[in-house]
């Protein structure tokens, strides 16, 4: 199966979205951004997945899907989303939990 990465962001800043941003583009991961306050239907899905609409939450795709490859795992009870890998969904990572989301799904180059 062949994987895309989808990162959800807004047009406007967000100091977490700029710097997984960076991070992808440091290390030439190749993503497709979909802004959730230029489509209603990606805040929504944001939404319904995190809770509320927060960028970056970053997807693992099939290639031209814009879903999660498998359901992301829930979260914990009072857990909040960030940096939480749930297995095919993380949002606002850190640096380092961004690296490893990606080496799992087999999508950081070296």
């Amino acid at each position: 199966m062949e994987k895309e990465l989808i990162v959800y962001g807004r047009t406007f800043p967000c100091p977490d979205f700029t710097r997984s941003q960076r991070f992808l583009n440091t290390k030439n991961v190749a993503y497709r951004l979909i802004h959730i306050d230029k489509d209603p239907e990606a805040g929504e899905l944001v939404e319904r997945y995190v809770g509320h609409r927060s960028v970056p939450t970053i997807v693992v795709a099939r290639k031209g899907d814009v879903l999660p490859i498998e359901e992301p795992a829930a979260l914990p009870e009072g857990r909040s989303a960030r940096s939480f890998d749930r297995g095919t969904m993380i949002t606002e990572p850190s640096d380092e939990a961004l690296g490893k989301f990606l080496e799992r799904h087999g999508l950081l180059n070296s």
